[in-house]
């Protein structure tokens, strides 16, 4: 798991997800959704900048795909999900590639996973390292 040093209180929702494991219900979950022993889980609060978490996940050399859980009371197992794939460093575009988000550079972890639709790439502001969401359906 990987936690932000200037967002300490992400290491509670940290915890809690950690709980939530004993639950086999939750394990199930993870398993449909694809998560394996190879994914590292990044926890991010809804407000926190898309580019504080993308620049976290790189900064960390977190897995590529990660699970973003953001905490979520609504959610079924009280996070929503999702993953987030950091390419590289590219000095020119494929031809085909998913659609990308439209946000302003401002964005939050929270606006992202709303306006995707199922998954969407996020180039922050002018970096040349995109980043790939893909949204995971909540599940009861």
């Amino acid at each position: 798991m990987t936690r932000s040093e200037e967002r300490p209180a992400t290491l509670a929702s940290t915890f809690d997800f950690a709980r939530r494991q004993r639950d086999p219900g939750f394990r199930r979950y993870l398993h449909d959704i694809g998560v394996t022993s190879q994914h590292d889980i990044v926890i991010a609060f809804d407000d926190e900048p898309v580019v504080s978490v993308v620049a976290r996940i790189i900064h960390n050399h977190t897995s590529s795909p990660c699970l973003i859980a953001i905490p979520h009371p609504d959610e079924p197992y009280g996070f929503r999900m999702m993953f987030a794939e950091a390419g590289a460093a590219r000095t020119h575009w494929p031809a085909k590639r998913p659609d990308p988000v439209q946000l302003g550079k401002d964005a939050s972890i929270g606006m992202l996973y709303s306006a995707l639709a199922s998954s969407g790439e996020f180039v922050p502001g002018e970096w040349v390292r995109p980043v790939v969401f893909k949204q995971v359906p909540a599940q009861a």
